[in-house]
């Protein structure tokens, strides 16, 4: 599954860079207790109004049953300055997906939030939201402290199926962030968990 989900992430890739006025790329590499941990998002801005995104994570635990990848295309609709329209398509852990969903995002210059909300097709369907959060206060002209919380959550009819949260705290230097880690799972109503605590490294270029 993970060669057919890069393959596909490579030809989106090769596919919009040409036409692409901006590319971003932020990888983060986790080490833990209990796995490593990669993730990393790549934007093209097409226009004021149009961007592609791709979003990869993948979690190596000890055994091969409880790795977890996901890897989603996302073509973004800017609306207004904090509302954008979003369609995704991609592969996770057992196949692959597809998304419908909107944001609501406000940013600042030491801190951002954002919340979205759609609804997922794996096998039926799921009601999706995130809740992302970021404060980077000033410690000195040069280095900033670093918080930041990502959580997921995934549900159905019958029960909360899937849930993650990412918390992140450390400093900041430029574009480079570093320091500890904690990732969370949970799976059907979190009658199994995993979680995962470390350090990590995160760069933006």
């Amino acid at each position: 599954m993970k060669t057919t989900a890069i393959t596909l992430a490579l030809s989106t890739l090769v596919a919009v860079a040409t036409y692409a006025q901006q590319l971003t790329y932020t990888p983060e590499v986790v080490l833990g207790h209990r796995s490593y941990f990669y993730m990393h998002q790549v934007s093209y801005k097409i226009s004021d109004k149009i961007k592609i995104n791709l979003s990869l994570f993948d979690t190596e635990y000890t055994t091969d049953k409880e790795n977890i990848f996901f890897i989603r295309n996302t073509a973004s609709y800017t609306v207004s300055k904090r509302f954008t329209l979003n369609a995704a398509f991609g592969m996770k852990n057992p196949g692959a997906f597809f998304s419908a969903f909107v944001q609501y995002r406000v940013s600042k210059p030491t801190q951002s939030f954002s919340y979205t909300i759609g609804s997922t097709y794996q096998k039926g369907f799921t009601l999706e939201q995130s809740l992302s959060f970021e404060y980077t206060p000033y410690l000195t002209a040069q280095k900033q402290a670093y918080f930041s919380v990502l959580a997921i959550g995934n549900v159905n009819t019958k029960m909360y199926q899937r849930g993650l949260q990412f918390i992140r705290l450390g400093l900041k230097q430029e574009k480079l962030m570093y320091g500890l880690a904690s990732n969370f799972d949970q799976f059907n109503n979190s009658k199994k968990t995993l979680e995962n605590i470390g350090a990590f490294v995160k760069h933006n270029f």
